[in-house]
């Protein structure tokens, strides 16, 4: 056996929530999977919870559907079937390649918390100094990569019961996820139109597949995201919703994948080139994260003239999206 072993992983693209950074660092180690990213992670989805609105990209699950990424997933009474040392579990899981994602009380290893169960992603060991690799964002709040020993996981993963494990919507239980090359994908430039239509309609064109999918609250997609934030933002300076900079910040993670993507599909032949669309949307990606800064600033001062600014950002984000996608839709090659 390894001593140490420590998968393959780089600082992903996108941060916005757990799952997609942990595909992301995955994926970005396998330039071939580029064609699969840039095919999806086009719709933006918003989703009304009580107190709270969730945006995301539209959410086919990646773990289950990249079809780079072999995903098994296990509940812990078929773990402690397996093998009744988790440590040893995850060390052999690892040897197999395999990454490890689950939801553990980490406040055996985060300070200041009495309860803290949180998702966790694991991708490596040190048999020597006995401890895990693992990723989240808990640790200096934002993404990032860190150490934890292997008496605290063990006691962190051991502390999840009952509705704490609130993987996949309560179903709970540990994922494997490990690279496949077996399949492949080819890129489908007519599923990005749609994307991008539908972005516009505020339709959302997987709705034929909704089965494949979690059950949500109601949703709006695309442009009409920009209006329902606008009403959020509104609630919150009227103290009726309680202020929360992450939906902007999967904003800002859209305009940095749309970045990513218009350079590919002119390099492919999908877009006509020197279209302009590339300066439009570093201009609306800079908007984006202006939004995102003074929620900030206003959760730190409270003052009333920043949410005006925000409105006025979200309202100029809409409107040069909707001029860059209607350009965008105009110059592109259906091959």
């Amino acid at each position: 056996m390894d001593i140490s072993r420590i998968l393959p992983m780089q600082y992903p693209l996108i941060t916005s929530w757990q799952w997609q950074a942990n595909a992301f660092a995955i994926l970005a180690n396998y330039p071939q999977t580029e064609p699969w990213i840039m095919n999806h992670f086009i719709q933006l989805q918003l989703t009304s919870n009580p107190g709270s609105s969730y945006v995301d990209f539209y959410r086919t699950p990646t773990f289950e559907f990249c079809p780079w990424l072999f995903h098994q997933h296990l509940k812990r009474g078929t773990v402690r079937f397996f093998n009744k040392d988790i440590c040893s579990f995850f060390v052999d899981c690892i040897n197999l390649n395999n990454y490890i994602y689950g939801v553990f009380d980490q406040a055996y290893f985060v300070q200041g918390h009495d309860r803290l169960p949180h998702d966790l992603f694991i991708y490596g060991y040190d048999l020597e100094r006995r401890v895990f690799h693992v990723a989240d964002f808990t640790f200096n709040d934002k993404y990032s990569f860190a150490e934890v020993a292997f008496k605290q996981l063990e006691k962190a993963y051991h502390a999840i019961e009952g509705r704490d494990d609130w993987l996949y919507l309560g179903k709970g239980g540990l994922s494997l996820i490990s690279f496949t090359d077996s399949l492949g994908y080819e890129f489908n430039i007519a599923n990005v139109a749609a994307q991008l239509e539908g972005f516009l309609t505020g339709h959302n064109c997987f709705e034929k597949s909704r089965e494949m999918t979690y059950r949500t609250n109601p949703c709006v997609f695309g442009l009409e995201v920009y209006s329902k934030l606008i009403e959020d933002v509104i609630k919150i300076h009227d103290k009726q919703q309680e202020a929360d900079y992450r939906p902007f910040h999967v904003l800002c993670d859209h305009k940095t994948l749309m970045l990513r993507r218009i350079p590919f599909l002119e390099q492919h032949g999908y877009l006509k080139p020197d279209s302009g669309i590339l300066e439009g949307y570093r201009s609306i990606e800079n908007d984006a994260l202006l939004c995102r800064n003074l929620l900030i600033k206003y959760l730190m001062t409270n003052q009333s003239s920043i949410i005006e600014k925000i409105i006025s950002n979200i309202e100029k984000i809409r409107k040069e999206e909707e001029e860059q996608i209607e350009s965008m839709l105009s110059k592109l090659v259906i091959v």
